[in-house]
């Protein structure tokens, strides 16, 4: 595992919301999370963007982006977790 801290330094923009660095996909495009402006509480953009054609990476791109509460965004995180360390293939290295 990397132990690189750099995805971890946050850029702060001119209206002073932070974003953090893309993660790199394994087969192109990139995945980025930042604080959304909303008024009716804290949330964060999470944005996708991958190749149309995941066998030409360095082709057409497409996105999406979806709104999360903290709360929700806490949840994902922890699905994460969740998954990196109950892996199949990781279970079975260790």
């Amino acid at each position: 595992m990397n132990n690189n801290r750099d995805h971890l330094v946050a850029i702060t923009t001119d209206r002073g919301f932070l974003h953090m660095p893309p993660v790199l996909g394994t087969y192109g495009g990139a995945v980025r999370v930042y604080e959304s402006s909303a008024a009716c509480g804290p949330h964060l953009w999470l944005d996708v963007t991958v190749p149309t054609n995941p066998d030409n990476p360095q082709g057409p791109t497409t996105s999406a982006t979806i709104h999360l509460t903290v709360d929700d965004a806490q949840r994902l995180a922890e699905q994460i977790l969740f998954l990196v360390n109950h892996h199949y293939q990781r279970e079975a290295t260790t």
